[in-house]
This record gives structure tokens, sequence and C-alpha cells, in this order.
């Protein structure tokens, strides 16, 4: 064989490796950056934000108030509900109330999504926190995390029916869709499995090098779960076996966690000011850290545009010692974040 043909043919052939090595590699994702602020105001703390999809709502736990803001408008309601201290506001699907958890009242209300006015209340087991929604069972379930239980509520009927009882103090939750509910013991260092169906606990599973875990998120269709852990990592866990898949470097203090199935990305926010960008196409792996702002822990995900929002406020030195930092009034906002 001549040179001239030798050379092309070898062209030929490393182009060939190129291309079948591109169409099989992960594609790099587009770089996520903040776009935008909602300033909301007001004085206080703050916990989960959620989306409402179909209302294009976003609500936000802020101190004594429910925050509603129209995504379309962009009209911000800080005042939209009164709470006692609230945790989260859960859209349930299909429905035009809310599921509004209120700690310091050991209380689950439920508000109209549009109007913020009280329809029932309910009375839980001691510090309802976070809950979730089981599309399979038509179930929500609060996590009292003093009380070592949680409440299941048919919300249609608007009333808890029961109880199941979880050995350490639930925190985070998710579903896979299909009647298993997840959540952390935060005290306990554990992964707990619930079976919506049989209202039982499934399954427990230690959570290894991970501390304190809070954020979850489930990944859609690797029946896996992703928690956000105090100590700086993200642990990636089989709900089948509980065994570890993955576990990441991330920033110190995360609280929430959210998966964008669409785009395979999930996103945990840290209180040390990152945002920790991590990719489940291919090998799960942190591929960006985003500077927010320090105290930023949770957040919430628009699944049609890929957007994300995490609440936030600018703080200052603890006025006692060995404290919180303080939150600077009138400071508190939502950041916007994604590609465009």
């Amino acid at each position: 064989m001549s040179k001239p043909v030798h050379a092309a043919l070898a062209l030929l052939l490393s182009s060939m490796a190129a291309s079948a090595h591109a169409e099989t590699s992960p594609q790099p994702a587009p770089q996520i950056k903040i776009l935008s602020e909602i300033a909301v105001g007001g004085e206080g703390s703050w916990d989960y934000a959620s989306l409402d999809a179909s209302r294009r709502a976003l609500y936000v736990a802020h101190n004594a108030h429910l925050v509603r803001i129209d995504l379309n408008s962009g009209q911000v309601a800080a005042q939209f509900a009164d709470s006692n201290g609230a945790h989260i506001a859960l859209p349930l699907p299909g429905a035009r109330a809310l599921l509004l958890t209120q700690g310091a009242a050991n209380k689950a209300s439920f508000i109209d999504a549009d109007t913020g006015k009280l329809i029932a209340s309910l009375d839980t087991a001691s510090k309802p926190d976070g809950a979730i929604y089981d599309p399979a069972s038509a179930r929500a379930f609060v996590l009292d995390n003093a009380g070592a239980e949680v409440d299941v509520i048919d919300p249609a009927a608007m009333t808890i029916t029961s109880r199941i009882a979880v050995p350490g103090a639930p925190e985070g939750s998710a579903t896979d869709g299909g009647g298993l509910v997840f959540t952390h013991l935060e005290d306990k260092n554990k992964l707990v499995v619930l079976d919506a169906d049989k209202l039982a606990v499934k399954a427990v599973y230690p959570l290894d090098g991970c501390e304190s875990p809070s954020g979850m998120a489930y990944i859609d269709g690797r029946a896996m779960v992703l928690s956000a852990c105090d100590n700086g990592v993200a642990r990636l866990t089989d709900t089948r076996t509980g065994a570890a898949v993955a576990t990441l470097a991330i920033g110190e203090g995360p609280d929430g966690a959210v998966y964008d199935a669409r785009r395979e990305l999930a996103y945990i926010p840290c209180r040390d000011g990152t945002l920790s960008v991590i990719t489940l196409n291919g090998a799960p792996r942190v591929i960006q850290t985003l500077k927010t702002i320090p105290g930023a822990r949770t957040i919430a995900l628009d699944p049609d545009s890929g957007r994300i929002y995490i609440p936030v406020a600018d703080l200052a030195p603890a006025s006692e010692a060995g404290g919180k930092p303080d939150i600077i009034p009138g400071s508190f906002r939502i950041l916007v974040a994604g590609t465009q």
C-alpha cells in the first residue's frame, strides 16, 4: 500500500473512531448561571421552596408567612398566608389547596392555592417539617421531625388517616411515583423506605459517610436517592439494597436537593454560598460549583424551563457569641438560575 493511501486510510479510521466516541460519550451540560433576582423583603428565616407548575407559582415558607410568586407576571405576595413556623407549602396535583406545615403549632393546614385562605387545619405529631405527595397512593406524607412519626393525609378528605412510626427524626423526602416514599433519619444517618400502600416501614438503610442528611431527590428511572449530607458530601444510594452508588464532594451545610430528570441534572444548594451541579448523564459527578449567597440552602425546580429558584438573604455577624448570623431585614429575595 502506498504511503498516501495508507495515510488517508489512517485518517479515515481516526475520524470514525472520534465520531463513535463523540456519540457514546456524555455531552457536556451548559453552564448554570444566576439570571435574575426576585425581591421579596420581610424579616426572619426561611425554609422550603416549592413550585406548582400547573399554576406557574412559587411558594416559599418565610418565617411567620408564606410567600407566593406568580412566575408569569412576576407579582409577589410576601404575606400570602399567615403561619406559625412554616416549613413547606406542598402543591397537591389537581387540587385547589396547598398543604402547609407549621412546625411551631404542630399543625398541617390546607390553604387555597390562589388566595391563601385557610380551608382546614389538622393536628399533627411534634414539629411537622417537610412533606411529599405520592401520586401512586394519592396520599400526602408529613414528616414530624421531633415526633419520630410520619403523618399520612388523605388530601381529598383533608384528614389524617394514619401515622407511621419511624426510628428517628425524619428529614427530607422523595417518592418514586410508584408507591415508595423515602425519608432520612437525620439524627441516625439513615435512609427509610416507606410503603405508601401498606403504610409501613419497608426498609431502613445506614448512610455510611453521610452525616445529618437533609435534602433529598429521587433519580427517576434509576432506583436511586440523592442525599445532601451536612459534612459536605452528596450520597447516591440504591433504594433496593441501600448500597452506595457514589459519594461526591459538595459544599458545606446543604439542606435541599432537586433532580431535573429531563436534563439529567441534580442541584444541591449549600450554606457556604455554593450550588453544586451534578450530572447523572454517565457516571455521577459534580460538573459545576456556582457561587450563590452564604446561607442559601433550599431550592425549587421548574421542570419545564429547567430554571431553579433559591431563597437567600444578606447576613450580618451574629449578635450573640456562638449564635447564627443575623438576617438583615428587607434583604430576603429569590435567586433565579439556569442556562438562559
